[in-house]
């Protein structure tokens, strides 16, 4: 079993040999040489109908021009390009403009949090006062029952003292006299 031999591409001193027959790749590879000699056509659509810059790369000027074409085409690019102070403000005042937002994040959160403590301490005062009526509500129905007890009590007490006697009028405003006009009639000391 011998090794197996790989393609083989040939150096650059072989590429520009005499004795080498032309392949599909021959108008993509540039030798020293065929940099002298005119160049090929491009085979590149120019950008746009009125674009000749493609057209006079292709048109076999010499190779100062070209390099001035090419140079200058290449001036006009890096005008357009920004530069490192340009991408460091627009990098300041995206963060100029993050910071703002995330300050008006926080001012927005901080007042919730503010409202949220203030309705969490209404809250607390309004269980408490709960609690309290709640509570004195409870002690005003012991108490109200308890009057209620002792009223009865009374009732019942001023009931057994207050004897009735059939036939007797009750007078309120000379008990005294009444009973005793009464009683004489009654008691023997009188006969």
């Amino acid at each position: 079993m011998g090794k197996s031999r790989r393609p083989h591409t040939p150096g650059p001193s072989q590429a520009g040999s005499p004795g080498r027959t032309s392949g599909p790749m021959d108008g993509y590879v540039c030798t020293p040489r065929d940099m002298r000699s005119a160049p090929a056509a491009s085979k590149m659509a120019p950008a746009s109908p009125g674009d000749s810059s493609s057209d006079s790369l292709t048109q076999g000027s010499p190779r100062g021009d070209t390099l001035a074409h090419i140079s200058s085409e290449l001036a006009k690019i890096t005008a357009n390009m920004l530069s490192r102070a340009d991408k460091a403000e627009m990098l300041a005042e995206i963060r100029t403009a993050i910071r703002e937002e995330v300050m008006e994040v926080r001012k927005d959160l901080t007042a919730l949090e503010q409202r949220v403590e203030a309705l969490e301490a209404d809250r607390a005062q309004t269980v408490q006062h709960q609690q309290a009526t709640d509570t004195a509500t409870t002690r005003q129905g012991n108490v109200l029952l308890d009057l209620r007890r002792q009223l009865e009590d009374l009732d019942n007490r001023g009931r057994r003292n207050n004897i009735r006697i059939r036939g007797l009028q009750s007078t309120e405003h000379a008990p005294l006299e009444t009973g005793r006009s009464r009683f004489t009639r009654i008691s023997p000391r009188s006969r």
